[in-house]
């Protein structure tokens, strides 16, 4: 016997189709020359809970939180962006952070207000970064420290290091990028 579908499941989409196609847009159109210029922009939302101690003992508060990057690296080995964000904190109240992101990036060495790294991104560095990708809390935090490098096969960027502010316990990380 055949069963009918109800309505609703008759009207039901599929986004496998919408989550392939995004997920092969980097081989669609294109890959990036690392060494150029090019302008960054991210945005992300999240939240959270996190401990704290006083004198009646340990307490735990509930956070939520987002950000906003924007960022231009020039042929010249010159990086300026900015970075804002807000997070709230329930009856506690909210705060807004506004960052800015200068930066001297050549190829092997890169200082600025956002961080330090050593090596080439095209091939493994060492980085330490703080305040460079939102959402600042439940993202990776206020600062981080890990290595980072480049995959050929498929053609993306990874890291694998640790978020050390303002997480009292230190925790893997890792991230995949596809430029």
């Amino acid at each position: 016997m055949r069963l009918k579908k109800s309505f609703r499941e008759q009207k039901r989409r599929s986004y496998t189709p919408f989550f392939i196609i995004l997920l092969l847009t980097p081989y669609i159109f294109g890959f990036v020359d690392y060494d150029s210029a090019y302008t960054q922009s991210m945005i992300g939302v999240g939240s959270g809970r996190y401990a704290y101690h006083d004198c009646e003992g340990a307490h735990a508060r509930n956070f939520a939180d987002a950000g906003i990057y924007i960022g231009k690296k020039y042929s010249a080995p010159v990086r300026l962006g900015l970075s804002g964000g807000f997070r709230t904190e329930g009856t506690n109240g909210s705060g807004i952070i506004i960052f800015p992101d200068v930066a001297l990036d050549l190829r092997y060495f890169s200082i600025g207000t956002a961080g330090v790294r050593l090596g080439s991104e095209n091939d493994l560095y060492l980085e330490s970064k703080w305040l460079d990708q939102p959402p600042f809390l439940s993202g990776k935090g206020l600062a981080r420290l890990g290595i980072g490098g480049k995959l050929d096969k498929p053609f993306s960027r990874f890291w694998i290091g640790t978020n050390v502010i303002p997480y009292n316990e230190l925790g893997l990380a890792t991230q995949l990028e596809f430029p």
